[in-house]
């Protein structure tokens, strides 16, 4: 499971999520840190239930939306937006698209319409950045040392 985090219809970063429980908000101590007045120190939970996940407003002053809907508890499916303050969160079940296949799958043949074939070769054409993934972990505590390294990216 993924979500991809967007600001002004911008892919912001993906994080890849693979540990029990998410928690999004403003905080440092959050998995996933928005700095943005607008958004609640601990805004949000994503929690791994029987039933799949389910997003929970951890009380927030201005609400967590999903879909364009105001919710306290929400079971998120495959490309829901969760909205908190200006940002976006587009969830998705499956793993991080991969151009790297098997031989099998290199060779394979695809059909496309002439529509979708201009639509995709716009699409490649457009020079996008490259939105950031980052797997997200249970946090350890960093030593003095790590935090430096950390910082000037060592």
């Amino acid at each position: 499971m993924r979500l991809v985090l967007r600001f002004d219809g911008q892919d912001v970063q993906e994080f890849v999520l693979d540990k029990q429980d998410i928690t999004i908000g403003r905080a440092a101590s959050n998995d996933i840190t928005i700095d943005n007045l607008a958004i609640s120190g601990h805004h949000a939970t994503v929690y791994a239930t029987a039933s799949g996940p389910e997003l929970v407003d951890m009380n927030s002053t201005n609400g967590t939306f999903v879909n364009d809907k105001k919710i306290n508890r929400h079971h998120l499916k495959d490309g829901d937006i969760i909205t908190i303050g200006k940002h976006q969160i587009v969830f998705f079940r499956d793993a991080p698209f991969s151009t790297a296949g098997t031989d099998t799958q290199s060779e394979a043949t695809v059909m496309m319409s002439a529509d979708f074939q201009q639509q995709l070769q716009k699409e490649l054409s457009k020079k996008k950045q490259q939105v950031p993934v980052r797997t997200v972990q249970p946090k350890q505590k960093k030593g003095f040392w790590a935090k430096l390294k950390s910082f000037f990216g060592m």
